[in-house]
């Protein structure tokens, strides 16, 4: 009895402590000031993220400036002091003349000790009135509003250095950490001087002119009455109206959605914002908004999508209706069609129309009764993954392969549709299409799926930057065109590499911005060449934690799963081969 007794309190204990160490909860936030920035080795921080510590430290840094250089030793210091302490720091380079690449040489050349953000579009520059290299910034880590502003210490001056007799930023973070008031400071940060655009001429940008364009290039695919988003671009005056959220969504970064690094890979169907655009819009806000003359370019334009871009299909599918709750997390749907082949068939494109585009999230379309073995890695195909023929998601709902190209249907080829739906806060009914596109006469080549997937892995509850990756290692060269990082809630980065047979890395692509809800067929502008014995490699990083917004439950404890509350990561690709011959005519 006393032995039970004993285990029973061990077990409460154990439990007990358990409690105690789960965190209790997501930190309350509005997400406004939400900054996001890439840093000069191609990561990615969102402001809200560190929103679980005492303050956001920002120290203005420039490639070249003698006063940066020399307080370097002062921050990496302050840095060091504090590393045990819920601060986070970072540099931040808001400078015109300097490029990530001059950038990483310098981190490397002097060591930096955090990441340095990239400001290129100077959004952050205009936002806090950056003016100054050399200058310190802490921010307010759920507001984003600054709570210190001034130099490290009083060492530096131009052309001039003492020993310091005031640590100003030590001060600041002491009271912050001990919650007491902030010393007054009226010290001046000597630095190099910040050229902004904004102060180099007159701004005069315009709605007709400058933002329409902009807004019909980027936005309005998703921002009209058929479309993704949940309201529509169709004239000045509702710009005008939903102007502090574009604002807004510029600074996070979470508009336009495209989530790929712009600088790795050349993608045909890229729709990101240059930076001289994003900033462009955000001035026009800051400035008044002015219309110009003319008529208004977005009423012009229509407000539904074109039935079937690609042409009228030769066969098309219309799915079994499917009722879509108002809330919750809606398993995958399934279902299995005939196409009413009666000969042996070479499909040429898929397209995709959802019944409700804005609670369809993606569909993967897949013949699981083809390639049992893959042609080009010595592992059993998988059925779904690595025998897809479309996938449509986001604003990607039609595929048309590569010219000289195309799938091949055998007769009496059976498909099956995997859907996944998001609610939209009311019922839905979807009753989806598919349209298919046939050759008349064979291509070139067979265009092949492959897809390297983890299926064994362990995601611990409130893991945070959780590491994983799989690879497969090619029996044949072949040419990639199309390329599809996937993860599900938990993600947070995702990127595709070839490891050459000599072992040199190349990254075909990086998402390290990684978001479930939008995933696209990544088409490469020119086919990737991958010589046999190289490695495609997927690696992928996961937060299991509440710093996640995504996250359903960080309290669960993750494993490879088809529904998106448990994980996968898989690198879908479509390929040629090098050395196939083209396939005889269809009879």
């Amino acid at each position: 009895m006393k032995i039970m007794y004993r285990v029973l309190v061990c077990c409460l204990l154990w439990l007990s402590m358990s409690c105690e160490n789960a965190p209790s909860g997501p930190v309350q936030d509005s997400r406004q000031n939400d900054y996001a920035l890439f840093d000069a080795k191609g990561g990615f921080h969102r402001f809200s993220r560190y929103n679980d510590q005492k303050a956001i430290v920002l120290w203005i840094q420039g490639n070249g400036c003698p006063i940066v250089r020399n307080a370097m030793s002062d921050f990496k210091q302050l840095v060091a002091d504090y590393a045990s302490e819920p601060f986070v720091f970072f540099m931040l380079n808001s400078q015109l003349q300097d490029d990530r690449h001059e950038v990483k040489e310098e981190t490397q050349a002097y060591d930096f000790p955090v990441p340095v953000l990239m400001d290129d579009a100077q959004l952050l520059a205009e936002a806090l009135d950056i003016t100054l290299t050399s200058e310190l910034i802490i921010l307010h880590p759920t507001t984003r509003n600054v709570l210190f502003r001034g130099p490290i210490n009083n060492r530096l001056d131009y052309e001039a250095q003492r020993p310091p007799t005031e640590t100003y930023a030590r001060e600041a973070l002491d009271a912050i950490l001990n919650d007491t008031p902030l010393p007054e400071s009226t010290a001046m940060a000597k630095g190099c001087t910040v050229s902004r655009r904004s102060q180099m001429r007159e701004e005069t940008f315009t709605y007709t002119d400058d933002i329409a364009p902009l807004l019909t290039n980027h936005c309005v695919r998703c921002h009209k009455d058929d479309g993704l988003a949940p309201w529509s671009m169709t004239d000045y005056q509702t710009i005008k109206g939903w102007s502090a959220t574009i604002k807004q969504v510029l600074l996070s970064k979470r508009m336009p959605p495209w989530k790929a690094d712009p600088h790795i890979g050349a993608f045909e169907n890229n729709f990101s914002l240059a930076d001289s655009s994003a900033y462009t819009l955000y001035r026009w806000i800051e400035t008044g908004m002015e219309r110009g003359a003319g008529s208004d370019p977005l009423a012009e334009l229509p407000q539904k999508t074109e039935k079937w871009p690609l042409g009228v299909p030769d066969t098309i599918i219309t799915l079994q209706p499917e009722k879509i709750p108002a809330t919750g997390i809606i398993p995958y749907r399934y279902q299995t069609f005939s196409l009413g082949l009666t000969k042996d068939t070479w499909l040429q494109g898929v397209g995709i129309q959802p019944g409700s585009t804005k609670a369809v999230h993606h569909i993967v379309l897949t013949n699981k009764e083809t390639n049992k073995k893959s042609r080009v890695v010595n592992r059993p195909a998988r059925p779904w993954t690595d025998n897809y023929i479309a996938l449509g998601g986001g604003i990607d709902q039609n595929t048309s392969f590569p010219e000289g190209t195309g799938v091949f249907l055998k007769k009496g080829t059976q498909l099956t549709i995997q859907i996944h739906y998001t609610p939209t806060g009311k019922v839905e009914e979807d009753v989806t299409q598919l349209g298919f596109y046939y050759y008349e006469t064979p291509p070139e080549k067979e265009f092949y799926a492959l897809s390297p997937s983890n299926t064994n892995f362990t995601i611990p509850p409130y893991g945070e930057k959780v590491a994983l990756q799989v690879a497969d290692t090619l029996t044949e060269t072949i040419d990639i065109h199309y390329l599809v990082p996937h993860m599900h809630y938990r993600g947070s980065s995702i990127k595709m590499s070839v490891v050459t047979p000599s072992g040199q890395q190349n990254t075909l692509i990086s998402v390290p911005d990684y978001n479930f809800n939008w995933q696209y067929l990544y088409k490469l502008k020119q086919p990737v060449r991958v010589e046999k014995g190289s490695v495609i490699l997927v690696e992928g990083t996961y937060d299991n934690s509440w710093q996640n917004p995504l996250n359903p439950d960080p309290s669960q404890e993750l494993h490879f799963g088809i529904q998106s509350t448990d994980e996968m990561l898989i690198g879908f690709l479509n390929y040629t081969l090098v050395d196939e011959h083209k396939k005889t005519p269809i009879e």
